[in-house]
């Protein structure tokens, strides 16, 4: 019997040590094919309803994060025998609603400092101007929110914790979290994030804050180990940036 108890554990460990390894290297692979699709964006852009930011065009939404960063990851994560559905399986009570709704406002107070000139341009808008306000509110959840918080939170980050521990778990999730901004960022950014083909302003505008952030998204989902609470953050954060470049609007 206790043979067999220790045998169980033993395939059990090395599923999990498969697993993070698996999507350890996917995780390096991802900033490559950030940088691919980067390039295509430099020479083909397709930015949607005309955004101003290259996060709102249609390679990148489509390609460099919901298929890359959503799609495959759980495919993968499904063809290692895991439920999907259990990600969002989560008991909703009084005390954790109020904890995504706060954390969701808390995002969108990083980021207040659009709030007038959005204000200003909805109220003066057309038709047009709604439907790119809300398509502005939408992208943030499923482009960003929502898959970058399930991989690397709920995917890659549990499995480097129960290998590792705590800390190095959420260091080393961060860190590749900040990563795989770099090459978009290096790129074509131009303005807070940092100006392309400038490394110093790229990693103080970008790849630091990222970093950071990640740690904070890191503590969240180890103390609560709810991935709606990050996804809510993380929205909050990304949503008026968001609704800013598809109206033209510069910070």
């Amino acid at each position: 019997m206790n043979a067999a108890k220790e045998q169980c554990r033993s395939m059990k460990s090395n599923k999990s040590k498969n697993e993070l390894g698996v999507f350890t290297i996917y995780s390096l692979f991802y900033i490559f094919i950030v940088a691919i699709f980067s390039v295509v964006i430099m020479h083909f852009p397709m930015p949607i309803l005309g955004a101003s930011s290259f996060t709102e065009d249609v390679w990148y939404v489509v390609f460099i994060k919901i298929v890359f960063l959503f799609f495959i990851p759980l495919f993968i994560y499904r063809r290692l025998g895991h439920k999907i559905s259990d990600i969002f399986k989560i008991e909703l009570n009084r005390k954790i609603c109020i904890a995504v709704i706060g954390c969701m406002l808390l995002g969108s107070l990083l980021n207040s400092s659009y709030l007038a000139e959005i204000n200003r341009v909805v109220a003066n808008g057309d038709i047009m101007t709604w439907i790119q306000f809300t398509v502005g509110l939408l992208l943030p959840l499923v482009q960003a929110a929502i898959p970058e918080e399930i991989f690397y939170r709920y995917i890659l980050q549990t499995r480097l914790e129960k290998a590792f521990g705590s800390i190095f778990g959420i260091f080393f999730t961060s860190l590749l979290f900040a990563s795989f901004h770099f090459p978009s960022r290096y790129l074509l950014a131009s303005g807070g994030e940092g100006y392309a083909g400038d490394i110093y302003s790229i990693l103080t505008g970008t790849i630091l804050p990222a970093f950071v952030f990640g740690i904070i998204l890191g503590y969240l989902w180890r103390r609560f180990r709810n991935v709606w609470i990050v996804i809510a953050l993380h929205y909050g954060i990304d949503t008026l940036p968001s609704i800013a470049s598809l109206l033209h609007i510069d910070r």
